[in-house]
């Protein structure tokens, strides 16, 4: 058995980790096995090749192993990634199986965050997609990739293409309400409310600052976290 995007030690079974920011990477060369991630976008190299994840994933198609998605209904990260694959095993007419971390608990919002003693659990709540909805889930990758937008978002379930800009009111607004106060935090709360890695969130604040819309009241050069910031009057 083939898992995909997950953390744990499972016995027996291959574990890959699917790590890529398909939210914001440009999807231009997505046919290649790449993306090209924003160049500020903190920690995370500016190329991004996945040519070796791709090839696990249809050796396992080809020695006909059980593929199994993990997932979530909150979180963009693991949602495109499934889209990925379900356009991936619908061209070989494979079976797909997928769990969705929250149907387990509603504190699992991402599957990073199952703790590796509950997975054998969550294994007995996955699902079969039935070609349909892996046809339907392709096609949706299908346009995700025509529109390549510079950022995707999931709203109730469903992704959208949205400018860069898109959480701006989100951050500016949850910054008036707290006033000054450290990125961390800022950081921290805005992760509770919509579920994107903090590197993002870093990334989104440093553009509202190089736009004059946040202005840093603290610098810290030694670590960004530590700066406090508030709204530009």
């Amino acid at each position: 058995m083939l898992y995909v995007n997950e953390k744990s030690s499972l016995q027996n079974n291959e574990i890959l980790l699917f790590n890529l920011l398909l939210n914001v990477g440009d999807l231009s060369k997505i046919d290649e096995n790449q993306i090209v991630i924003p160049k500020y976008l903190c920690n995370e190299r500016n190329n991004y090749s996945f040519k070796k994840e791709v090839a696990i994933i249809n050796k396992s198609i080809k020695e006909k192993k059980k593929i199994r998605i993990w997932t979530s209904h909150y979180d963009v990260y693991s949602s495109l990634i499934m889209l990925y694959v379900c356009k991936l095993v619908q061209k070989n007419n494979y079976e797909l199986y997928v769990i969705y971390s929250d149907e387990y608990s509603k504190d699992y919002i991402s599957p990073s965050m199952v703790d590796s003693d509950n997975f054998a659990n969550l294994s007995q709540i996955e699902h079969k997609l039935s070609d349909n909805e892996i046809n339907n889930f392709a096609n949706e990758w299908i346009k995700i990739v025509r529109d390549n937008s510079e950022m995707r978002v999931l709203e109730n379930g469903k992704i959208k293409s949205v400018s860069i800009n898109y959480y701006d009111n989100l951050i500016l607004e949850k910054l008036k309400l707290l006033g000054q106060v450290k990125v961390a935090k800022l950081v921290a709360l805005l992760m509770s409310e919509v579920y994107l890695a903090d590197s993002l969130y870093v990334y989104l604040i440093n553009r509202l600052i190089k736009n004059n819309k946040i202005k840093i009241v603290n610098e810290n050069n030694n670590r960004f976290f530590d700066n406090v910031i508030d709204i530009t009057k």
